[in-house]
């Protein structure tokens, strides 16, 4: 929202700020992919050409790592982020980067702005103090279930979901139960494969402000002593494990949910 200055004329119009671009650097460094994900990635394109995926959600903290996983990995031929805010892109893979517009108000749009694609990764996500109680359930909830259905209804073979730690539909909270609401559903759509990553608090650097996470922050070194697969996941991990999780076959059934240790460990494991 932008705000107009006390002295200026009451017929002046004032444009709304465009979003400053959000900057996604692939390095050398950065992610550290590892040998495990490297053979994975090598051994999927080999066995799988000609997939491609979508990111929804990809300039927040958990979407952009997503991005940077999926650029570095080569694996598919095509990685297109569905988002309002620009990206500029560097690294390697780059003729493989597309950047498209969203309206999550739009369905019919979105359906057909997914088709032909064949794994999607789901990112999307707000809070109820930089949204609000409505906004935060449209964007959670609304706008998740509409990119979800858009995405089954395009022929979506693969379908992964950033939900959380505690997601029940019948939780007291909202912010679990918008999580639960949506997990439920999204199980149910009958993708060919599902898989729903449940992380605990977010390890990372935010743009903005949050409160309560950053007074978690203070008392996170002491919990993770005590509960050291339990209770945070840097978002780069949580990032690994869904990508790495795409190069792998459905099995029987084809739905899945990881835990915040079951992507610790799966990470951990790979390190050795």
């Amino acid at each position: 929202m932008s705000s107009t200055d006390a002295s200026t004329p009451s017929t002046a119009s004032t444009a709304p700020t465009e979003p400053a671009p959000l900057k996604i650097v692939v390095t050398d460094n950065d992610p550290v992919l590892g040998r495990t994900f490297t053979k994975a990635a090598g051994k999927f394109k080999t066995k799988s050409p000609g997939k491609s995926a979508l990111v929804i959600g990809g300039t927040g903290q958990v979407g952009s790592e997503v991005v940077k996983h999926l650029m570095a990995s080569d694996a598919f031929d095509k990685v297109a982020v569905f988002a309002r805010r620009p990206i500029e892109y560097s690294g390697p893979n780059a003729d493989k980067f597309v950047q498209k517009p969203i309206d999550f108000e739009n369905e019919e749009q979105l359906k057909t702005d997914f088709a032909g694609f064949t794994h999607a990764f789901s990112c999307l996500g707000t809070t109820r103090s930089k949204s609000g109680k409505d906004g935060f359930y449209k964007v959670d909830h609304d706008y998740a279930l509409s990119a979800a259905r858009a995405c089954k209804a395009a022929g979506i073979e693969h379908y992964s979901i950033v939900s959380s730690a505690g997601a029940n539909k019948a939780s007291r909270f909202l912010y679990t139960r918008a999580k639960g609401e949506v997990d439920s559903d999204v199980l149910g759509m009958g993708f060919p494969r599902v898989s729903v990553f449940r992380p605990a608090m977010l390890e990372c650097r935010r743009d903005e402000a949050r409160p309560l996470e950053k007074l978690a922050s203070y008392a996170l070194p002491l919990f993770k002593l005590v509960m050291p697969m339990s209770v945070a996941i840097p978002t780069s991990t949580l990032a690994w494990a869904m990508v790495i999780n795409s190069f792998g076959k459905a099995e029987t059934p084809a739905t899945e949910t990881f835990s915040n240790a079951d992507m610790l460990e799966k990470f951990q494991k790979a390190k050795k």
